[in-house]
């Protein structure tokens, strides 16, 4: 393992081969996604996105909490601004654009506390693991505020009137409602979390990254598309992963009964 990329204060970047673990790093806050480390986060996400040896990321914090939501001294700044302002520029709406962009596996590993846009990254998320401890929730609302910005991650999760039943509501969810309902895919013992992430992104690494990042792209773009529109769009996708090295090294490596090793192309 290597790490580098050390925010103080707020992010930790680490490598294990062509796997990269950011952890966020201020657990006496609870890790806040203040604008300063939205922009951080942005730049990082958008740097590993980039990087060929990086086939999958895992997000998660440090100490109790994975992320409590924006943070509220931002917010207070915030407040009283003209609106042609505000519009301006809201760092979060930035990261969470990236949910659609984003070809490299992306895996929350949800240590603690994710409430707002802590919830708003685990959906955001290709795959997500929770500690048995955690709890989720968009708790907004008793602030004096709908969560907005992170509703276009949490709807499809949790689907219309579940979503609108925690907004109105602000209740949270523990860990095992959260692994019915669909926020997280996996739920083990907290300390079992990271050895469990690891795992899962090493696997993933394994596979074609060719392979990997045409399906997330293609499955990201088919998912408005009226169901014909999708057939065609999958199809085409298809008749380009049949020309890729990859995929000639997958389907001989299978016959000759040994590893495939991977060009990515």
């Amino acid at each position: 393992m290597t790490t580098n990329g050390t925010t103080p204060g707020g992010m930790v970047e680490e490598r294990f081969d062509h796997v990269v673990r950011l952890r966020f790093d201020n657990p006496a806050r609870r890790n806040p996604l203040s604008f300063a480390l939205v922009e951080d986060l942005v730049e990082r996400f958008a740097r590993l996105d980039a990087d060929p040896e990086v086939r999958a990321v895992i997000l998660t914090g440090t100490g109790p909490a994975f992320c409590v939501g924006g943070d509220q001294a931002d917010f207070a700044k915030a407040l009283g601004k003209p609106m042609s302002e505000l519009l301006e520029s809201y760092p979060p709406v930035e990261l969470f654009r990236l949910a659609r962009s984003l070809r490299t596996p992306l895996i929350a590993a949800v240590n603690g506390t994710a409430m707002g846009g802590g919830m708003g990254l685990t959906c955001m998320a290709h795959f997500a693991i929770a500690a048995d401890h955690a709890t989720f929730g968009i708790p907004e609302i008793k602030l004096g505020i709908f969560p907005l910005t992170i509703l276009p991650l949490v709807r499809p999760v949790l689907g219309d009137r579940r979503t609108m039943e925690l907004a109105l509501t602000g209740r949270s969810l523990d860990a095992a409602e959260a692994l019915a309902v669909g926020v997280v895919q996996r739920v083990v013992p907290g300390t079992e979390l990271q050895d469990e992430a690891l795992a899962v992104a090493k696997r993933i690494a394994s596979f074609s990254p060719l392979a990997v990042r045409l399906g997330i792209t293609a499955f990201n773009e088919s998912t408005d598309m009226p169901f014909d529109n999708a057939l065609d769009h999958l199809n085409m996708v298809r008749a380009v992963a049949f020309a890729s090295e990859d995929l000639n090294e997958g389907s001989t490596a299978f016959l000759e009964k040994r590893d495939p090793v991977w060009k990515g192309r």
